[in-house]
């Protein structure tokens, strides 16, 4: 009778708010392009983590991947909320995920496609087969431009992978290899005169990196973070990134349509990597690597 008792009272006993479980906050992920070592990317992106999570009343987290597969497996899943990286990654969002574009970096990518001065090579088609390519590795996407000018697999020049526009431009004039890849802007400053190398192909103006939000994120919430980040306050937040990427200028709203078949170079890539079934190795890749997570607070 007394165990009876003591069971009724617990149940009769009056409720405290101290009692109940409190549901943790799941946070907004930005993540980023994994070019940099975890403490750079913390320096560089921890600061607009922190500043959203004081905008938006919620907490929002950084995280690094520790590979480039990783991060890919993360796209093709949409695991994050926000992201910022290259062109052909942004417009492959937008046209399979629908995401929300964000501010982008005003300035335009113009990659230049380029040989030594006075090479047997004269053209594209001329270089097709036996060439050595310097360049970075997929997907940079500098070298999805390059590849996507080769459409048969049969006839593409041999990529030599390699870090370092200045590095793939001394490798080419040293006849290390026989082309190379760079920036229109880098590729002035190495060789003003074009006494050096010889420009074999000229690409369009491509829009550059910047940010994209995904649907699973509210949309009011979504343009509130694109109105912050475009603020006074989110250029600040993102000064780091700004000197980084955009000498400083501010960030810009941009346009779908100006993303519009940007991914198509991605696309072949990543068809192939379906294609051959990795998306098991990437999943198993991702497990094994993880993330390093940091959370700011803020300021």
């Amino acid at each position: 009778m007394l165990c009876a008792l003591t069971s009724v009272a617990g149940v009769l006993a009056p409720w405290s708010g101290t009692q109940a479980a409190v549901a943790p906050t799941k946070p907004y992920v930005l993540v980023a392009a994994p070019r940099e070592t975890a403490a750079r990317g913390q320096r560089d992106y921890g600061p607009v983590a922190a500043f959203l999570t004081k905008v938006l009343h919620h907490p929002v987290v950084y995280r690094h991947p520790n590979g480039w597969l990783t991060y890919e497996l993360w796209i093709w899943k949409d695991r994050a909320d926000i992201y910022f990286d290259g062109p052909q990654f942004i417009a492959w969002r937008l046209h399979y995920l629908h995401q929300t574009l964000g501010p982008r970096v005003p300035q335009t990518q113009d990659w230049r496609l380029y040989t030594w001065k006075g090479s047997s090579v004269k053209t594209v088609a001329g270089a097709a087969t036996g060439a050595t390519l310097c360049a970075p590795p997929v997907p940079n996407f500098g070298t999805l431009w390059v590849t996507s000018l080769f459409p048969n697999p049969a006839r593409q020049p041999y990529i030599r992978n390699m870090h370092g526009w200045k590095r793939i431009f001394k490798a080419v004039t040293d006849h290390q290899c026989t082309l190379g890849i760079g920036p229109r802007l880098t590729l002035h400053y190495l060789d003003p005169s074009h006494n050096k190398v010889t420009i074999l192909r000229r690409s369009r103006h491509y829009p550059n990196q910047g940010f994209t939000i995904s649907r699973k994120i509210p949309g009011p919430v979504r343009r509130e973070i694109v109105r912050a980040l475009l603020s006074p306050s989110g250029e600040k937040a993102m000064m780091r990134l700004r000197k980084r990427f955009s000498h400083g200028r501010r960030l810009v709203a941009g346009q779908a349509r100006q993303y519009r078949n940007v991914d198509v170079g991605l696309n072949a890539q990543w068809g192939t990597v379906y294609a051959t079934g990795i998306d098991r190795y990437l999943r198993q890749d991702a497990k094994r690597e993880g993330f390093a997570v940091a959370q700011q607070a803020a300021p």
